[in-house]
């Protein structure tokens, strides 16, 4: 099977972003998805549950990955996410205050463009164990209310660095891979507050034919610093401008689980399709259900010679876990 097509095969852009696997020098992906995500509860600082309302969010990304070179690879994205919020606990200004006034939980939907999310991997080993270091970076596509259940982001730039790990389990489980991601990120400073986070991901995926796979993944997200949600007190033990900008400043913990299926319609097309839920979460919106469909599609071609050097290569990728609205 062309490596090609078992990149497009799993290659599927989301929230879940380990990659250790590049695709061939001079290949590249362009992948499209549709997202739908509901929020039941809020979780506060020691994971307490509580109805707020409930949020209803829309994603539709774009999603670019293109290999330099055999070993380094840039992927760009931008997301459009529309959110609604059904419930009585609307934030709309922060006491009394009308110049912090918003109207996004209003009941009707609202939605623009978020974040830029560039991402540059560079693979240093290949041979059993695929090692892939990268830095990332998610900016602000434009400047965009963050007050509000539906808020679409936190509008803050965001650095991360880490590393991709990945490994095919031949000779025990030759159609099976693991593959994570580690990272440390440092956000924006808002509120004289600059939080600081670690991301782990891991992926089990196997390979059921030569065209289907199944996958299934975790996602864990530990924040070192920032505001809690204290039950009881919150939200009047803060002050008005850590209220102003309380989902930016959070000190989050969150784990999700989720499982996915892609199919690959021929060599250069596949379709994927996948189901997410959070499992924990502190100072955080849980997600009950995230539903992601899309397709993913070459935009070329490997020649006949390179297709047969790169016959026996599986290039497993990413599953499909989280919302983009804010958590990224």
């Amino acid at each position: 099977m062309p490596r090609l097509r078992l990149f497009f095969l799993f290659a599927v852009p989301t929230a879940l972003s380990a990659q250790a696997w590049l695709s061939p020098k001079g290949q590249g992906t362009v992948s499209t998805l549709y997202q739908f995500g509901f929020d039941r509860y809020h979780a506060l600082s020691q994971s307490e549950k509580v109805d707020r309302g409930h949020i209803f969010l829309h994603t539709l990304m774009a999603d670019v990955d293109y290999s330099i070179t055999e070993r380094l690879a840039v992927r760009v994205a931008l997301p459009f996410i529309q959110g609604r919020y059904s419930g009585s606990d609307a934030h709309r200004l922060v006491r009394s205050q009308p110049e912090t006034e918003v109207k996004l939980d209003d009941g009707r939907y609202h939605g623009s463009f978020q974040d830029f999310r560039v991402d540059v991997r560079y693979n240093v080993s290949r041979k059993h164990l695929m090692i892939t270091p990268f830095l990332q970076a998610n900016l602000p596509s434009h400047a965009y209310p963050t007050l509000g259940h539906t808020a679409i982001g936190t509008a803050q730039r965001e650095y991360r660095a880490g590393v991709n790990v990945g490994r095919r389990l031949d000779p025990i489980l030759p159609k099976a891979y693991v593959q994570g991601r580690l990272a440390f990120g440092v956000l924006q400073r808002v509120a004289n507050i600059a939080p600081k986070r670690s991301y782990a991901e891991f992926q089990f995926g196997y390979f059921l034919t030569r065209r289907l796979s199944v996958q299934g993944s975790g996602v864990w997200t530990h924040s070192y610093n920032g505001i809690d949600f204290i039950y009881g007190r919150f939200p009047d033990n803060l002050s008005d401008e850590h209220w102003l900008n309380h989902d930016r400043i959070t000190r989050t913990r969150q784990l999700d689980f989720g499982g996915s299926a892609s199919y690959a319609v021929n060599d250069s097309t596949a379709i994927f399709l996948g189901f997410g839920h959070s499992i924990y979460g502190a100072n955080a919106h849980l997600r009950a259900a995230v539903v992601t469909v899309g397709v993913t599609t070459g935009f070329a071609a490997l020649s006949r010679n390179r297709k047969l050097m790169a016959s026996d290569q599986r290039a497993p990728a990413k599953a499909l876990v989280c919302t983009c609205a804010k958590s990224r």
